[in-house]
């Protein structure tokens, strides 16, 4: 008996490296592949604000960082987040760089910041540039429980693996069997591209106003891919 390794790339999951997936050409049998995509609301969205603060000397760059972080975290929590929503992300000081050269110290940090209240991002983003956060260094939304949606996807994808298996049988003049093995190739959730100020670079920040049509969540697509080999009868 004859066999064939058929690669599949993952759409869904870049990820995901092509799996290999053995297909048997025996003639009682067909091989196909069924993919679906489930469209979902994100309802989730994780900012991540830079915090950058410049001084004459390394301890006051220190010292006044210190200062701006803080003023960001208590504006952070004003909108209920909790501390288990937050985290800081490392710190980084070291000379800074003007046009001529050294030109003082900076602290840099990133504050990433979840939240599940959409609706708040705009004003959130807006008011924590206000009291020292000078840079947006992403805004991502995302799926919290994609479960439900991949199993929609699944359920689609098998039915759609179905339907083109049963086409072939029935143009080749034989009836479709049996289900004789289901292979599901990795998927996952594919998140939107981040919103708000610049895109995907990261930016400074001078002035920001409160837009939400700026920070429009848009939809993610869940999706899922089958490989099904179907027995044929006379």
């Amino acid at each position: 008996m004859r066999s064939l390794f058929l690669a599949l790339a993952v759409l869904a999951a870049p990820t995901v490296a092509a799996q290999a997936v053995e297909i048997d050409l025996d003639a009682n049998t067909v091989t196909v592949v069924g993919s679906a995509t489930v469209t979902a609301p994100p309802d989730r969205a994780v900012i991540r604000l830079g915090v950058q603060t410049r001084a004459e000397t390394a301890a006051e760059a220190l010292r006044q960082h210190e200062e701006d972080v803080a003023r960001v975290l208590t504006q952070v929590r004003s909108y209920g987040i909790a501390d288990r929503q937050v985290t800081i992300e490392g710190l980084s000081l070291g000379e800074a760089y003007g046009e001529r050269g050294p030109d003082g110290f900076q602290a840099f940090r990133i504050v990433a910041v979840e939240t599940d209240s959409l609706a708040v991002v705009p004003e959130l983003v807006a008011s924590v540039v206000e009291v020292g956060a000078n840079r947006l260094d992403g805004l991502v939304y995302t799926i919290k429980e994609s479960g439900p949606y991949q199993d929609r996807a699944l359920d689609e994808a098998m039915a759609r693996a179905r339907a083109k298996a049963q086409r072939l049988a029935t143009a080749a003049g034989r009836t479709l069997g049996d289900v004789a093995a289901i292979v599901e190739q990795g998927a996952a959730p594919v998140t939107p591209f981040p919103r708000g100020m610049g895109g995907y670079d990261e930016v400074v920040v001078e002035a920001l106003e409160a837009e939400p049509a700026a920070y429009s969540a848009g939809s993610s697509d869940v999706r899922a891919t089958v490989v099904v080999r179907f027995a044929l009868r006379p």
